[in-house]
């Protein structure tokens, strides 16, 4: 094992024996990625004068960073939707810029960038920008570290984030970061998913501390096996090859389609039955939730939203009977737009596709996709609701 990810497994060691001491105990699943993040940031084997961190939260930020990377003679931050903070600790700097656009950093001016959990936060054009900006803004063998979740994981929990554009998976990451200018230099995993062995997902927010897969060993494990863990992490060093700007733009482009099409289908369900992984099924005529999710980001613009289904021969089908499609954005939720239709209008056995279009003026949070079926009504509908318009946050010719 490389010594780099012995030493991590140390911190990991250290971090378990204080669970089992009873001496640090974690609320939820947040509180333990974030310090399993800590721990892989403090097991880094360099320093930086000059460290930009793209994706700033506030001051307790700044801080987190000094407490786990030790301290810099300068820390940019790069936000965009935040303010400044009032109380910026000294030594510290703020850039109110996209993390696809940072033209106030020098070029090679840089020692490090670290980007956390922030690229799955991105559209492509500013995933593109990123890589692109970091490789301008860091010096020759400057250090590039990210960490983000890993679709390859959250694809097979059905797991959501409504303000997540879409993930990468381990793969993908390296080869961006490739294609960038980089050299990577170690992968590691951050809370282990999926059995290496069997294939098995295991329970995302499980911690328990004894059985087949306590939170010890998940910790561990996860290390080795970045693509059977929830999140990875990448360092990489600048080289002297330059950025494939045209190879990079057309790669990510791919990467999108892809998972843009697997993303709006993490659908759920309160009354249906999962057929074969392919749509949500009323088989007991009750009344409810049929799908609901998969809590999108989306851009302004107009859109359409199509949901494939069909009512089934039934004897306890009636003509008036049907099913309410909705699409709907915020907390509480406002409804963009709404059809009900019914047995009688669209006859039993037949494919057929309801249509909404809408449109939404700023970056709205949160989409679903509702269909909510009436008593009685005996129904199947794809998992996949197709949403017409995304293509235009597809990215440009750099």
């Amino acid at each position: 094992m490389p010594r780099l990810l012995k030493q991590a497994e140390r911190r990991v060691r250290r971090v378990r024996d204080r669970l089992l001491m009873g001496k640090k105990s974690f609320p939820d699943i947040n509180h333990l990625l974030h310090e399993l993040r800590g721990q892989a940031f403090s097991s880094l084997d360099f320093g930086a004068d000059h460290l930009v961190s793209v994706g700033c939260a506030g001051t307790w930020y700044f801080d987190w960073i000094r407490e786990r990377f030790g301290k810099t003679k300068l820390h940019t931050g790069v936000e965009f939707y935040a303010p400044r903070p009032h109380d910026l600790p000294e030594g510290c700097d703020w850039v109110a810029n996209t993390a696809g656009n940072m033209p106030e950093i020098e070029s090679a001016s840089a020692d490090a960038v670290f980007s956390g959990q922030n690229l799955e936060h991105l559209w492509p054009d500013d995933v593109i920008g990123f890589f692109l900006e970091s490789n301008r803004v860091l010096k020759p063998g400057g250090k590039l570290v990210v960490d983000s979740p890993n679709r390859q994981i959250t694809s097979k929990l059905g797991w959501s984030h409504p303000e997540h554009t879409v993930e990468l998976t381990v793969d993908e990451a390296v080869e961006l970061c490739t294609l960038s200018g980089f050299d990577v230099t170690e992968v590691r995993g951050l809370w282990l998913c999926e059995d290496p062995e069997t294939g098995k997902v295991l329970p995302f927010e499980q911690m328990q501390r004894v059985g087949r897969w306590p939170m010890k060993t998940r910790m561990l494990e996860g290390l080795g096996h970045p693509e059977q863990s929830f999140i990875w992490w990448i360092v990489a060093t600048k080289s002297e090859r330059e950025p494939e700007r045209q190879r990079l733009t057309e790669r990510m482009r791919e990467i999108f389609s892809q998972a843009w099409t697997e993303r709006c289908r993490r659908t759920m369900t309160v009354i249906g039955e999962e057929l074969e992984r392919e749509g949500w099924l009323s088989s007991q005529g009750k009344p409810g939730a049929l799908l609901y999710g998969p809590y999108l980001p989306i851009k302004a613009g107009e859109y359409s939203a199509s949901f494939p289904m069909k009512f089934l021969e039934s004897a306890g089908n009636s003509l008036a009977q049907g099913v309410l499609c909705e699409v709907v954005a915020g907390d509480p939720c406002k409804v963009l737009a709404s059809k009900r239709v019914t047995v009688g209008e669209m006859g039993c056995g037949r494919d057929f596709k309801v249509e909404l279009p809408f449109a939404v003026q700023d970056t709205t949070f949160g989409v679903q996709f509702r269909v909510a079926a009436e008593e009685g009504c005996v129904v199947l509908c794809d998992r996949e609701v197709r949403l017409a318009g995304w293509q235009q946050w597809q990215a440009r010719a750099a």
